[in-house]
C-alpha cells in the first residue's frame, strides 16, 4: 500500500472509530428514552438509509416509508437495542428486512389476486352464462360506483385498463403510495360490500 494510501486508510478508520463511539453514547441514551439522541441519530442516518432503500425499490414515497418505518421500529425497541454492536450495521439489517417485507407482501397481494381469478375460472368454466355470476357481476359494479369519484377512476385505471401503480401515479400526478392505498381501500370496500 502506497503511503498516501495508508494514510487515507488510517484517516477512514479513524473517523469510523469517532463514529461509532458517538452511536454508542447516542444509543446508550436512546435506551432511556432520550428524545434528543433519537434526532440525532435519525439527521446522520435518515439520508443514507433513504438512497439505500430506494435504490432498492426504485421509488420516494417507498424509500421514505422504510426509512419511517425503521425509526418507528428503533424508537418502540429502543430498550433493546445492543450500544457494543454497530448501530449503522443494525439499522441498515433493519432496513433491509423492510424492504424485504415490502417485497413478500406485494408478492402476496398479487398472488391473492391471480387465486382467485384462478378459482373463479375454475369453478366456472364461462362464467357470462350463469345467472349467480350475473348477479356477482352487478353487485361488484353497484360497489365500484359507490366508490368516491377518484377512486373509482383509479381502480378503472388499474383494473380495466391494467395500468401499473407507477402509470396511474404519473396520468393522476400522485404518489404511488397513494394510488396502492386507494386500490386497497376499493377492494376492502368491494370485498365487503360482497360479504353482505
Amino acid at each position: 500500500m502506497l503511503p498516501l494510501e495508508y494514510a487515507q486508510q488510517l484517516l477512514k478508520n479513524s473517523v469510523e472509530k469517532r463514529s461509532d463511539t458517538g452511536d454508542r453514547i447516542h444509543v446508550r441514551q436512546l435506551k432511556n428514552s432520550h428524545i434528543e439522541a433519537f434526532d440525532l441519530l435519525y439527521k446522520k442516518y435518515s439520508h443514507p438509509l433513504y438512497s439505500f432503500s430506494q435504490s432498492m425499490l426504485k421509488t420516494h414515497e417507498d424509500a421514505e416509508g422504510v426509512v419511517q418505518e425503521v425509526f418507528i421500529r428503533v424508537w418502540n425497541k429502543r430498550g433493546e437495542l445492543q450500544e457494543q454492536k454497530s448501530f449503522k450495521s443494525f439499522l441498515f439489517s433493519l432496513a433491509y428486512n423492510v424492504i424485504i417485507d415490502h417485497f413478500r407482501k406485494r408478492a402476496r397481494d398479487q398472488k391473492y389476486e391471480h387465486f382467485v381469478l384462478h378459482q373463479a375460472q375454475q369453478n366456472y368454466p364461462d362464467p357470462s352464462d350463469t345467472v349467480e355470476y350475473k348477479q356477482l357481476e352487478l353487485q361488484v359494479e353497484n360497489a365500484i360506483n359507490e366508490l368516491p369519484e377518484k377512486r373509482k377512476q383509479i381502480y378503472h385505471m388499474s383494473r380495466t385498463e391494467g395500468l401499473s401503480y407507477k402509470e396511474i401515479a404519473q396520468r393522476q400526478q400522485i404518489a404511488v403510495k397513494t394510488v396502492e392505498n386507494h386500490i386497497n381501500l376499493a377492494l376492502r370496500h368491494i370485498r365487503s360490500r360482497l360479504g353482505k
